[in-house]
């Protein structure tokens, strides 16, 4: 009941050290273990609806730990049954260096031999891509998820972004494995990549605001869900979280808002988070259960129907309808509304505006009133 937007992945190892892989033995399966729980999985979890709260991919771990085999089956699995394919590669030289001893071929050749190309498939890492490889990339539509800071933790290089940028790979960011991180934290991610491409690349580097796009629609492009979510639009599921920027070490912050994540960063937790419409973090608390939101909607219908009686000329606006954005201006007005600080508590106020409510005043101006549960 946490409303977290999931997409798991069926992880899977399949090579042991006793065939030449990473993993122990006893953390190995063999192919058909993990092929047919990979479809009871699939088959038990994966929602293909509009909106959908959780979907599953199939992710054997990387080179070192699985077979020609898995990759080839998991690959005709995952197509045959509509859902993505995703793994680890080009993260290490010492991965290259395997793949060529192994079967004679750099890894994107080894994983395009396996059916492991196409724009249902995203790789975590991808440093090590020669210009051949990163045009096959744009060609395909494969994609690639930048983890900066574990590739920096474990100095396993530098992904050439801004090369695939311009190239039209489809980019994303994420955070690795816990392992090769530590801190697991995307806003924080956001600006070690803008740094890191700053120092490497110069001029070059993507902005700010080129990395808060491929956090979002970067990110679910990976996913096949840019249709649904990741960015304010009319039509797309509300997700989003809020920030207070009213801070001193924002000071001058609000020039340029789109950068901020990248050049100044944020070092606290979200105020808010709304997933799919629900509010899931009011900070400092995760609400897990609304109890209160019956009582909510029911006052908040009681006021609309008062204004509507008393003035036949009102317009009510909805921002929200089933979890989705459907008016983004009255969309914009409820944030403003949420983040408003009440100077008597200096509390936010309840983040529960089920409405906007215009009324005409004169020919030009319209008064805004956004009801709350007061």
């Amino acid at each position: 009941q946490l409303g977290v937007r999931f997409h798991a992945t069926r992880g899977s190892m399949s090579r042991g050290r006793s065939d030449g892989g990473l993993p122990p033995d006893d953390l190995v399966q063999d192919v058909d273990t993990i092929l047919k729980d990979s479809q009871r999985l699939v088959e038990k979890f994966h929602d293909t609806s509009r909106f959908s709260m959780h979907q599953v991919a199939l992710a054997p771990c990387s080179p070192f730990s699985v077979t020609t085999d898995l990759l080839k089956q998991s690959a005709v699995l995952a197509r045959s049954m509509g859902v993505r394919l995703h793994t680890h590669l080009c993260e290490t030289k010492d991965e290259e260096n395997f793949t060529l001893e192994a079967v004679g071929m750099r890894p994107l050749a080894y994983m395009e031999s396996c059916g492991w190309l196409g724009n249902d498939v995203w790789y975590a890492h991808g440093i090590h891509f020669n210009d051949q490889e990163l045009r096959l990339l744009a060609q395909t539509g494969t994609g690639i998820a930048h983890c900066p800071v574990s590739n920096m933790k474990l100095a396993s290089g530098v992904c050439r972004v801004p090369d695939m940028l311009a190239l039209g790979v489809p980019v994303g960011l994420a955070v690795d494995g816990s392992a090769s991180n530590d801190c697991s934290n995307l806003l924080a991610e956001i600006r070690a990549a803008y740094l890191l491409h700053r120092l490497t690349y110069s001029a070059k580097a993507p902005t700010g605001y080129d990395l808060l796009k491929m956090a979002t629609m970067g990110s679910v492009r990976l996913l096949g869900r840019q249709d649904e979510i990741g960015s304010l639009e009319v039509g797309k599921a509300a997700d989003l979280f809020l920030l207070n920027v009213d801070l001193l070490e924002l000071a001058g912050a609000k020039l340029d808002p789109a950068c901020l994540l990248g050049t100044v960063g944020y070092a606290r937790p979200a105020e808010l988070v709304m997933v799919n419409g629900r509010v899931v973090v009011d900070e400092p608390s995760i609400v897990a259960i609304d109890s209160h939101s019956g009582k909510l909607v029911a006052i908040g219908e009681r006021a609309r129907a008062m204004h509507e009686k008393t003035n036949p000329n009102i317009k009510t606006i909805r921002p929200l309808k089933d979890g989705v954005i459907a008016d983004f201006t009255a969309t914009e007005l409820m944030l403003r509304g949420m983040i408003k600080k009440v100077k008597s508590s200096g509390h936010l106020f309840s983040p529960s505006i089920k409405m906007v409510i215009c009324i005409p005043s004169g020919s030009t101006n319209v008064e805004i009133r956004a009801v709350r549960d007061s």
